[in-house]
């Protein structure tokens, strides 16, 4: 029995021995983090009520407008035209205040390097003619269901273009003839 016990000391010692010097690591000695002070408060006073505006002198009275010109009549025109009477007797500066020029209509805004007119519509046919002819080469009987979805949307797309442009409006024409034709490169790179 002696004997068992020196050989279980003998086992169970290395053991102990490498439990007992197994210690958890002191944490390294770092300094502490310095805080940086709080930056002082500034408060903007109270704004003051400025005093009102002095008043102003009586300003100068704007000079009447002038009045538009009158269109001139041929010489055969002025003998036959009467005056009506009833418009003599009116005052002249109601007729200046009825007589109001419409405003010149604004142009339409574009991105720069946008072609406009004539030029934008030979743009916007070369396009639909390239979509065209890449589809013209794609056989629609091959194509799995979706491909076949997306030659029709092509086409459908192309339709929008001719409809757009017939209208006049070359942007949205120039935009459907481009989604035609990313669609039909897809398709035939397939």
């Amino acid at each position: 029995m002696a004997m068992k016990r020196l050989a279980l000391l003998l086992l169970l010692g290395p053991l102990a021995a490498a439990c007992a010097s197994a210690q958890a690591k002191a944490p390294a000695d770092r300094p502490a983090l310095e805080m940086p002070p709080v930056p002082p408060r500034v408060i903007d006073p109270p704004i003051a009520e400025s005093a009102p505006p002095e008043p102003v002198g009586e300003l100068p009275t704007a000079p009447p407008p002038a009045p538009p010109p009158r269109p001139r009549n041929p010489p055969a025109a002025r003998e036959v035209a009467k005056p009506d009477p009833k418009a003599a007797e009116a005052p002249p500066q109601a007729e200046q205040a009825t007589t109001v020029a419409p405003a010149p209509p604004l142009p339409q805004l574009r991105t720069p390097g946008t072609p406009e007119g004539p030029e934008a519509v030979r743009q916007v046919r070369a396009v639909i003619d390239r979509a065209r002819n890449m589809l013209k080469t794609i056989d629609y009987r091959q194509l799995p269901g979706a491909s076949q979805a997306e030659y029709n949307s092509a086409t459908v797309s192309l339709t929008q273009s001719e409809e757009a442009l017939k209208s006049g409006k070359v942007d949205i024409a120039l935009n459907h003839a481009e989604k035609a034709e990313r669609i039909a490169k897809e398709l035939k790179a397939r």
